[in-house]
């Protein structure tokens, strides 16, 4: 089913809103977080992906264990 104009933007605004919260939960866990990271997780388009990482967020203990250095 395709989608319409209005639903693709709220889908890309989630996204980006989940881009947003993993960035900080990861900064909040890991301390500030390179340039290559937020890139990193800035291009994940992903909601499964998005959500796997925040889940990891809480039993991983560096970012090369989350994989994403």
């Amino acid at each position: 089913m395709a989608k319409t104009w209005a639903e693709t933007l709220e889908a890309k605004g989630q996204i980006k809103g989940a881009h947003t919260l993993l960035l900080h939960v990861l900064a909040m866990r890991f301390g500030p977080l390179p340039e290559g990271v937020q890139r990193k997780v800035e291009t994940i388009n992903s909601w499964s992906r998005l959500n796997k990482l925040a889940e990891r967020v809480l039993s991983a203990h560096s970012l090369e264990e989350m994989g994403l250095v």
